[in-house]
């Protein structure tokens, strides 16, 4: 038998002082990978309310602007307690603004990386998809 489970997420981006892009990726505690910040819908969440909230909780932090509606979408299956999950995870893409405010609960590090840089920091290569299509987004 096959689960399906659904995580909605914002993929934290801020300029530098010099004006290049850089990319916050934070280190699970459950999953121990790299990734963005992301999570499961409350009841009465629309799919971005769930990504706003998650970043919220996980980063302290909040979006100044989202860059597209539109969300980037990676599928990937999974075991847990012997049972195949197939995970769908809708992140959008954001300028965000705010003081980085690790949640413990969940996250052991974060970092903010030059894009280019934290494709290859990524864990799973479909992070790393969306990771290249969000630096020609902003290119």
């Amino acid at each position: 038998m096959i689960t399906k489970e659904s995580s909605f997420g914002i993929i934290p981006l801020q300029k530098t002082a010099k004006g290049s892009v850089q990319v916050l990726l934070i280190f699970h505690k459950g999953g121990k990978h790299w990734s963005f910040p992301k999570g499961r819908k409350d009841p009465g969440e629309t799919d971005l309310e769930t990504a706003l909230r998650e970043l919220k909780e996980e980063t302290g932090l909040d979006v100044e602007k989202l860059l597209s509606d539109t969300p980037y979408m990676e599928s990937y299956t999974f075991y847990k307690f012997q049972e195949k999950v197939l995970k769908t995870v809708s992140y959008y893409p954001a300028f965000v603004t705010g003081e980085l405010k690790l949640q413990p609960e969940e996250i052991l590090d974060a970092r903010w990386l030059p894009i280019g840089e934290a494709i290859n920091h990524l864990t799973f290569k479909e992070a790393k998809a969306i990771c290249q299509k969000v630096s020609e987004l902003i290119q």
